[in-house]
């Protein structure tokens, strides 16, 4: 059974990786949109990443591995969406809940730079309108200014997507983070690292206007946390997704208030999973 499954497994990968490489020819097709409407090239690219999405997400369920959702339903509106970052599936899973929100082609991601050179996911998030980030916001600055220019202008439905971690949390990290917290005298996380907000500040701050809310996304896993070859050639994992949706109003445009307000909604997001994982363990 094992072997059956870890075939399977393969199978998909196989799948999806060439799937990749076929939707990237399509979007290079898609270069000769920009000349007569650069509305329809986006649109376009809007429909080849919908498709993906949901050739993925069915392969992920094909190999046993099944999404629990709790909290507020994600409604069709322009938002802000952050959440907890421990591996890859996290990245899938966030699919998987814009695919339940049909608002799958709306998802925009701030990406390492470095993923702009790597063939079919990298190729992909270029034509999509990503925020590619090489850690330093002052390098930075001008091509997020466009991009959020580009998003606003062009009045597309977004769902802008990171991280506020800035890193996946491993035992390394999250032991670090509690070094750092402590000396800044914050209380303590158990299962998160201190976030950062200036993502989260510039994306609210250059979106002014277009947001209607912000999503804060918990996810945890019932047992071991996957690795993406272990989601698809192991498969058979339960992840818990929590959903809380804040208006616009709610949230600090200030950033010395915003940092108060991410530490707050971070120390609530700790002490959630620490009873969900009590719940696993009876």
């Amino acid at each position: 059974m094992t072997s059956i499954r870890a075939l399977r497994g393969c199978a998909c990968i196989f799948f999806i990786s060439t799937l990749l490489i076929v939707i990237n020819t399509a979007q290079l097709f898609s270069l000769v949109l920009i000349p007569f409407s650069r509305r329809w090239f986006i649109l376009y690219n809007m429909g080849c990443q919908y498709f993906f999405c949901k050739v993925a997400i069915h392969a992920t369920k094909i190999c046993g591995n099944r999404m629990v959702m709790t909290g507020d339903a994600f409604r069709q509106e322009n938002a802000l969406i952050f959440s907890n970052h421990q591996t890859a599936v996290d990245i899938v899973l966030i699919w998987a809940i814009s695919l339940e929100a049909n608002t799958s082609s709306w998802v925009k991601w701030f990406a390492k730079d470095i993923l702009k050179y790597v063939p079919g996911v990298g190729w992909g998030l270029m034509f999509t309108n990503t925020v590619f980030l090489k850690r330093n916001w002052a390098k930075d600055s001008n091509s997020i200014a466009a991009t959020f220019a580009r998003l606003r202008n062009g009045k597309l439905p977004t769902w802008l997507m990171i991280f506020p971690e800035g890193t996946r949390a491993t035992p390394e990290k999250l032991a670090a983070s509690q070094v750092y917290a402590a000396s800044k005298g914050l209380p303590p996380l158990k299962h998160l690292l201190v976030p950062r907000s200036k993502g989260v500040h510039a994306s609210l701050l250059g979106l002014s206007g277009s947001l209607t809310a912000v999503y804060d996304v918990t996810i945890q896993y019932e047992g071991k946390v996957p690795t993406a070859i272990e989601y698809f050639t192991v498969g058979g994992f339960t992840s818990h997704v929590h959903m809380r949706r804040f208006d616009i109003k709610e949230v600090p445009t200030r950033e010395r208030d915003l940092n108060t307000w991410m530490l707050k909604v971070f120390q609530e997001k700790d002490q959630r999973m620490d009873s969900v994982n009590d719940s696993f363990n009876k």
